[in-house]
């Protein structure tokens, strides 16, 4: 058993646990509009909110302008909708962006985004230098999970690398990339599964970020990480031990990584989804409070907290708010925070702790035998795994066969869901910039890195589907 703060981890990353440090609660947002987002913003930051969190709609995350007819029934449905750098500066009115952290959801199109996040910075009067926060830029888990995928695997791989590159040369307070496990386990991986994927996409990261001519230490200490939690309390809070402590010992021994800080595993997570239930949605209140519990004694760094109502639409205010006091009556009404490593020492974590690094040490065996994270998705072996998996879980089952329905819950349901958006296509101005896009596709057809000429593309005001378009393998 470590000892906080002390490598290999298992205990924590920081000696003092959250007494001197507390998690970020930081709620993903997103709603139709940029105006709606911002006011969202505003009312959580408001209420205590330490950390935005930003979430985008389908077409945003794929590159479509909201006028692409290919986005039509999608506009502002699962979050909030940009087109250009313009309307992410409307997310951020009134916002201080070298003063509050921001965590951006998005993949695909994770260089259009940083690009327009750079410029909103500098004309608002901040060197963007000093921007703080996240991007979530992991591909291999979109080819494996989610499916949200612009470019093939390879072209992906090389975009997501370059903004690696760029934010460690250029953006020090930025993370370039949040590996994650936790889309493979909505998707139906076990939560050792969970782990071994997060780890073996960080060393595919890792690996190409080397041939770039970066060292691992350099490369390593920029890595984050989204796991999720789940309702069994006490091995979801031993899978985060588990996790640090793998990852610590691969880095110093397989990649001879010597710098402590680059070996310390720091992890957002993310109250299952997958854990909610629309039939009787206040019992979610309940399942988000356990989920976010075994993540606060896992000794996690960020946290979010699903809403009540996220299994049927995009947060209501009431969700919102209810899903931020959870963090806050754990952090301020409780215990738990008082005390480091405080399942430290228990038989019942060890012998959870000892049982899961058996079984991901075997995951990751079986990813390196297929080629490692790239080749397991290549052939399709990976996600067979993990779809037969998913058929072993037999999900929420409390409250879910019953149909019946309190008043006060049909009231709620009834009045979320008037308050929820609807797709609305919108026009989006479009001014020359053909010079921009033409050094945009330059870059992009022979091999340079293309954020330096999405900067400028997004300064002049491309839209993220002329973007997308002069990324494109086949432009010329």
């Amino acid at each position: 058993m470590g000892r906080p703060g002390e490598y290999p981890f298992d205990a924590g990353i920081h000696p003092t646990g959250y007494t001197t440090k507390m998690w970020t609660m930081r709620q993903l947002a997103g709603l139709a509009s940029a105006a709606s987002t911002n006011e969202r913003f505003h009312y959580l930051l408001d209420l205590g909110e330490t950390g935005l969190s930003l979430a985008f709609d389908l077409p945003t995350q794929l590159g479509l302008d909201p006028d692409d007819p290919m986005a039509d029934g999608e506009v502002g449905l699962t979050g909030v909708s940009i087109a250009t750098v313009d309307d992410l500066a409307a997310v951020f009115k009134g916002i201080p962006l070298d003063q509050v952290s921001v965590s951006m959801t998005i993949n695909a199109t994770a260089p259009m985004l940083l690009a327009m996040w750079v410029v909103a910075a500098e004309e608002s009067g901040v060197d963007p230098a000093r921007l703080r926060g996240t991007l979530q830029n992991e591909m291999p888990k979109e080819f494996l999970a989610r499916k949200a995928c612009v470019y093939d695997l390879d072209t992906s791989m090389r975009y997501s690398l370059d903004v690696l590159e760029h934010c460690i040369r250029h953006l020090p307070g930025v993370n370039p990339v949040s590996l994650s496990g936790g889309h493979a386990r909505e998707a139906g991986a076990s939560r050792t599964l969970e782990i071994a994927c997060g780890i073996a996409d960080a060393e595919t990261y890792l690996q190409g970020m080397i041939d770039r001519g970066l060292g691992a230490d350099e490369v390593a200490r920029r890595f984050t990480f989204i796991f999720g939690a789940h309702i069994e309390l006490l091995a979801e809070a031993a899978k985060f031990r588990v996790a640090r402590s793998l990852y610590a010992r691969r880095l110093r021994e397989r990649w001879s990584v010597a710098d402590e800080r680059a070996m310390k595993m720091r992890v957002q997570v993310n109250t299952f989804g997958s854990a909610l239930v629309h039939q009787e949605p206040l019992n979610n209140v309940i399942r988000a409070t356990i989920q976010a519990l075994a993540a606060v004694l896992g000794g996690v760094q960020s946290l979010h907290v699903c809403s009540f109502d996220e299994a049927y639409q995009t947060p209501g205010e009431l969700g919102a708010r209810i899903a931020l006091r959870t963090h806050q009556i754990l952090a301020e009404e409780t215990d738990v925070a008082r005390y480091v490593d405080p399942l430290g020492g228990s038989e019942t974590i060890d012998r959870l702790v000892a049982e899961m690094t058996a079984d991901v040490e075997d995951w990751l065996q079986q990813i390196e035998d297929h080629g490692g994270m790239l080749g397991s998705i290549r052939s399709g072996w990976l996600e067979s795994e993990i779809e037969e998996l998913a058929y072993r879980d037999p999900g929420p089952r409390v409250g879910v066969r019953d149909q019946l329905r309190s008043g006060t819950e049909r009231e709620i349901l009834r009045r979320e869901r008037h308050e929820a958006p609807a797709s609305v296509q919108r026009a989006v101005e479009r001014r020359p910039c053909e010079k921009e896009l033409a050094a945009v596709r330059e870059a992009a057809l022979t091999g340079a890195n293309v954020l330096p000429t999405l900067i400028e593309a997004a300064r002049a005001r491309s839209t993220i589907g002329q973007m997308r378009a002069a990324m494109a393998p086949e432009a010329g």
